[in-house]
């Protein structure tokens, strides 16, 4: 394959040879058959009606033999003949040669008294004696008035026997018999004129032994291979290539076997596949004609093609391909062009884009220094007021600068017990700034702790419970807890609740965080970063949701529990 795929050329070469062989080779085949089965068909329609007419002619044949036979046993004087007493000579053979007047052009009656012939119609040399006691005699002694069909035993060679048809026609005495004899001869005269000279004839007993052959069959070969296949258990017709057809003569246990000459000769078959054969070679030279044409008119427009993207590749992004075509050549050309003129432009959105990000970054720097130096400040001031017995003001100090600390971390992570820590820190600073009219309780099992969750996600809840839900109250209760439990795909999920005593969300606010429209959350900027951030990490099945309480309200954070930082996350914020 590779000797393929390394020339546009030979592509094409393979692909129209390989249609246009597949074309004439299975065009050709198909033709030479389909004509042969049409010639066999008719040919085999032609030997069916020959067939039948030689069928017919030998039932009318052996049909007024066996008529003659019937009038001699109906015959009075016949039949008296064979019986003991004085006989009329004259009357006898008067009456033989009237009943016997449409049969003696081709065969010969005798009566026979046991094995010896008594009456005749042959000419010149009487009849045989026949043993009584086998061969036809006994089968018309055992037929009881019936005829049957033998061979005449003493006129049978390889290439037939005259055919002896009898019936028995008293019983009384020495039996009496009535014999029908024909030639060989006078079938084959009889028979000769129904087919072609290139057909052949075989009448046969039920042991395929000949009466007659005629034609091509004459020279004993087809019916050899027939009785050995016969004999064999094989099919009839193996190893003989004419064709045979078969049949019995009604109930007289003769066969017959029409032989015809195969409607194609192996000459004919074999000048047609030569033909074929002919018109693959000439197929050949045209595929190598119209391969090389072909592959002229498309290598050049694809080798400019494969050099304009050779010079792409390098870096040229001013490459353009000019090809005066309309055709798909032509499109390519024009897609490439567009394709290299829109590449260039993002290639300089790209570095325009860079370069604000790198701009970005270094304003990001210069503001971080802002809160570090915020940071030093904040712990100078927890030092002085401790010197000075400022205890609150070392708390608030101390705890803003815990905060302050977090936020500026790169991390974007941290443990449950860090965001609790946070948390606490936060609340000792609003203790101080409300007077501490309110109190925090955290109920978490020591095992949650450990889960890594977002920083800072408690922390603005919290504060929204202090600002806007406990307003006015002197007795304010904040408890967060914590708890895991299997989400509806198996999966862990850690369930953080924050809960106050304070006056309730109202229904327009809980349909707001419901929603899932930072928009619609945009004076709130806490809880809106808050869904935001996780719901970036983990999905839109996680985040902040709300319920009112009969005092109080209900947050919960959901997050997927795991003790590993999301996967492709770290720093996304």
């Amino acid at each position: 394959m590779s000797f393929l795929k390394h020339s546009f050329k030979r592509r094409i070469f393979f692909i129209i040879l390989s249609v246009t062989l597949a074309l004439v080779v299975c065009g050709g085949i198909l033709t030479i058959q389909g004509f042969q089965a049409r010639i066999k068909a008719d040919h085999q329609k032609e030997d069916l009606n020959r067939e039948e007419v030689i069928g017919k002619r030998i039932e009318d044949l052996l049909s007024l033999s066996d008529s003659v036979l019937d009038k001699i046993c109906e015959s009075d004087v016949l039949t008296n003949a064979l019986l003991p007493g004085p006989k009329n000579a004259l009357d006898i053979y008067s009456t033989l040669y009237e009943v016997t007047a449409d049969i003696r052009d081709f065969a010969v009656v005798d009566l026979y008294l046991g094995g010896t012939s008594k009456f005749s119609t042959r000419r010149g040399v009487a009849s045989g004696c026949i043993p009584a006691e086998y061969g036809v005699l006994l089968k018309a002694d055992k037929a009881e008035g019936k005829t049957v069909y033998d061979m005449d035993p003493a006129d049978m060679t390889r290439s037939g026997a005259t055919l002896v048809m009898a019936r028995k026609v008293t019983d009384t005495g020495a039996k009496g018999y009535v014999v029908l004899r024909i030639g060989r001869d006078e079938l084959k005269k009889i028979l000769s004129t129904s087919f072609n000279a290139r057909d052949g004839y075989m009448l046969t007993n039920e042991f395929l032994r000949p009466f007659c052959l005629i034609g091509s069959a004459e020279d004993g070969e087809n019916i050899d291979k027939l009785r050995n296949n016969f004999l064999e258990n094989v099919t009839y017709n193996n190893d003989i290539e004419e064709n045979l057809y078969i049949s019995k003569v009604g109930d007289t246990g003769l066969i017959s076997v029409y032989i015809t000459p195969p409607a194609f000769e192996k000459t004919a078959v074999r000048a047609g596949y030569q033909i074929v054969l002919m018109q693959v070679v000439i197929s050949i030279l045209l595929c190598l004609l119209v391969a090389s044409r072909m592959s002229i008119s498309f290598s050049k427009p694809i080798n400019t093609l494969t050099v304009a993207m050779k010079q792409f590749r390098k870096g040229d992004f001013d490459t353009k391909i000019d090809l005066n075509r309309e055709d798909e050549f032509g499109q390519l050309a024009s897609g490439f062009n567009k394709m290299t003129a829109r590449l260039k432009d993002t290639m300089r959105e790209r570095v325009e884009a860079e370069r604000k990000v790198n701009e970005a970054r270094i304003e990001l720097m210069q503001a971080q220094l802002n809160p570090h130096f915020l940071y030093n400040t904040l712990d100078t001031i927890k030092w002085v007021a401790k010197a000075n017995q400022v205890p609150e003001v070392a708390t608030l100090s101390s705890s803003l600068a815990t905060i302050l600390r977090a936020g500026i971390s790169q991390n974007q992570f941290c443990m449950l017990e860090k965001e609790l820590e946070l948390v606490s820190d936060y609340c000792d600073i609003q203790k101080i700034r409300f007077d501490d009219n309110f109190d925090l309780e955290i109920d978490v099992e020591d095992s949650l702790k450990k889960a890594l969750v977002p920083k800072l996600i408690l922390q603005p809840i919290v504060e929204n419970s202090i600002i806007h839900g406990l307003e006015g109250r002197s007795d304010g209760h904040i408890k967060i807890s914590a708890l895991k439990k299997k989400g509806q795909d198996g999966t862990e999920i850690l369930e953080i609740t924050v809960t106050d005593n304070g006056k309730g969300i109202d229904d327009e606010m809980i349909a707001l965080i419901e929603a899932d429209d930072p928009a619609a959350l945009e004076g709130h900027l806490g809880i809106k970063n808050v869904n935001t951030i996780i719901r970036l990490y983990y999905g839109k099945e996680y985040g902040v949701h709300a319920e009112r309480m009969e005092a109080g309200t209900k947050m919960t954070v959901t997050v997927p529990y795991t003790p590993d930082t999301p996967e492709g996350r770290r720093g996304e914020i």
